[in-house]
């Protein structure tokens, strides 16, 4: 059953011309995939967050949020994790949630997700009823304007005791072999460093911002993610990457280089490739203090409100499934 009711999107004039920053595109089918192969081939990554959340909570989670909910395999994972969860699912793109209520009705959790179209560089926090025990920012916190003032919202979302879990890539990126299998010598760490100076991937630091706004503690994770040429998601991911990666470097590789590129990624493709890709990780446990009764959730919406220009805004429909944003 579906439960319609609206909630306000409010416009905002960040920056999103860096990388990184900005939603999602609309209809970029290949974005979707490759988000959700690296779910996949992270799920030791997101197992060891999930763990860490659980033993940070002091009781088990009612209300959940999931910021910048993406495809929607850090709402499944925190459905499947907390079944007494319902799971308010936020992002900026229709496409992105109508993606993710096929996948929470094919779970048989579409009754438990709620999603949300907004954008988090507004006042998301109005969307969410009541206050949240577990907050969850998978790879989304970098995409934001003011990362600083959604680090505060989310501190005024949580209950008292409530838990924040954020994700980032750290940019510990390396292949093996650095040839890619091409016989071109440093490849590999010549792409990886190329990409860096173009900022890809996207990296952050979070404990001291996370410490300012009042967690405590913030417990930091180091880990990573692991993709093979030798299984099929591995080398789909790795193919697909490579790919978006090289429509990037056109003008930055050497000729060279980007034939061998092309021979690495149609190795992949063909399932003769043997290379393995590892992507630094690192995940944040932070914790409102159980004893902070100072500031609420709805008293939290006020000060940012305060603190911002009113903006105009317009009503959006916001479904618990079959997911329009």
């Amino acid at each position: 059953m579906t439960h319609p009711h609206t909630h306000e999107h409010h416009p905002h004039s960040g920056q999103h011309d860096r990388p990184g920053h900005g939603p999602a595109p609309e209809g970029d089918t290949g974005l979707a995939e490759i988000l959700d192969l690296d779910a996949a081939l992270g799920a030791p990554v997101m197992a060891a967050a999930l763990d860490a959340a659980s033993r940070a909570l002091d009781a088990a989670p009612h209300s959940v949020v999931d910021l910048g909910a993406g495809t929607g395999t850090g709402t499944l994972a925190l459905a499947t994790r907390f079944p007494d969860a319902q799971i308010h699912s936020l992002d900026a793109s229709a496409t992105m949630l109508d993606r993710l209520g096929a996948v929470a009705a094919s779970a048989g959790v579409a009754d438990r997700v709620r999603t949300h179209l907004v954008d988090l560089d507004a006042d998301w926090p109005d969307v969410v009823p009541g206050a949240a025990d577990l907050a969850w920012a998978a790879l989304s916190l970098h995409h934001v304007s003011d990362p600083a003032r959604v680090l505060r919202q989310a501190w005024g979302a949580l209950r008292p005791g409530g838990v924040l879990v954020v994700t980032e890539f750290t940019g510990a990126t390396t292949y093996d072999p650095a040839d890619l299998g091409t016989g071109r010598d440093g490849l590999g760490p010549r792409l990886v460093a190329v990409l860096a100076a173009h900022g890809y991937p996207v990296t952050a630091e979070w404990t001291a911002d996370l410490g300012a706004v009042g967690f405590a503690p913030v417990e930091r994770h180091e880990t990573a993610l692991t993709a093979t040429g030798r299984t099929t998601d591995g080398a789909r991911y790795l193919a697909l990457q490579l790919s978006m990666n090289r429509a990037r470097l056109t003008q930055d590789l050497s000729a060279a280089d980007l034939a061998a590129l092309d021979a690495a990624i149609a190795s992949l493709e063909a399932r003769t490739s043997e290379v393995v890709l590892s992507s630094g990780r690192a995940f944040w446990v932070a914790v409102r203090p159980a004893g902070d009764e100072a500031v609420t959730a709805h008293d939290h919406s006020d000060r940012e409100h305060a603190d911002h220009e009113p903006t105009d805004h317009a009503d959006h429909a916001d479904h618990q499934h079959g997911t329009r944003r």
